[in-house]
């Protein structure tokens, strides 16, 4: 990678002073407070939004947000809606969803994924609000599809230019363990059939191009034989992977977490034991 993409230095805007978290990906948000009922001023949520969109993801320090201002907080960015499961369920009565270690048991936000991305329209940010962070573990892993892409020799990203991908939310069982009874789980496939998707998808808003499979859904290249499209979706998939791109985030009580969904995978790390792990999630359009 070009080392003049790298962050290096820290933005600042009036108290707010964003430092790099990697030099590909992320960035610590200090300086900011959101208050209940109070307005954020247009340039400071400006410099929020284009900030997110340099860095992918931005983490609040403890204290800038809290449980009663999350939600405030997710339309800073855009119109939160509910996208919770029987395994996720609705936190209070806005549209944030819980994820709580005790009840959600599927596992498949262990594997590298976007969210929703078997979805025709995922959502453009997702932000995590931590109520309970567990004291050591529990960490979640961030990839920046845009950096793995410029990894690529320009042959073979030229190449994977041209090829489509197979989404499937079923692929890895995430729709399945999300749904047990038989009535719900068959209209949850059927409002999430198989999706063809660009191996190489470019960012709406910056042009950035990224390497889009994931993990959990993709399910096959179109018009390539099975194993070359195995070893095709292996080698994207290493990419993704590759340390270069990959930055782990670890968890604090009342820390506040935001990312670009369109460009970052991220997994979770299943090593806290059974310490209690509680996040709210916004799904952000």
């Amino acid at each position: 990678m070009d080392p003049d993409s790298f962050h290096q230095q820290p933005v600042i805007f009036q108290d707010i002073r964003i430092n790099p978290f990697t030099p590909v990906a992320g960035g610590i948000v200090e300086g900011f407070t959101l208050n209940e009922g109070v307005e954020v001023a247009e340039p400071i949520r400006d410099f929020v939004y284009q900030a997110l969109l340099k860095y992918g993801y931005l983490s609040f320090v403890p204290g800038s947000v809290n449980d009663k201002t999350f939600e405030a907080f997710s339309h800073l960015f855009g119109s939160p809606r509910f996208a919770g499961n029987p395994q996720a369920p609705r936190a209070g009565t806005g549209e944030m969803n819980a994820i709580d270690s005790s009840r959600k048991k599927t596992r498949t936000n262990y594997i590298w994924h976007i969210d929703q991305a078997y979805r025709p329209d995922p959502q453009k940010f997702t932000a995590l609000h931590a109520v309970k962070a567990p004291a050591f573990g529990g960490e979640t892993l961030f990839a920046d599809a845009t950096a793995a892409y410029r990894l690529l020799d320009p042959q073979l990203a030229a190449w994977l230019e041209t090829l489509s991908v197979i989404h499937d939310g079923d692929q890895m069982g995430l729709i399945s363990m999300s749904y047990r009874e038989p009535a719900k789980l068959l209209d949850a496939r059927q409002k999430a059939p198989p999706l063809v998707v660009p191996l190489v998808r470019v960012h709406p808003e910056t042009g950035a191009k990224q390497l889009f499979p994931c993990e959990l859904y993709a399910q096959r290249v179109l018009g390539l034989p099975r194993i070359v499209s195995d070893h095709v979706l292996h080698i994207v998939f290493e990419y993704l992977r590759s340390p270069e791109v990959v930055a782990p985030y670890r968890w604090q009580d009342g820390a506040t977490l935001i990312w670009d969904n369109r460009i970052m995978q991220h997994r979770g790390v299943f090593n806290y034991g059974g310490q209690e792990r509680v996040l709210h999630r916004a799904v952000i359009d």
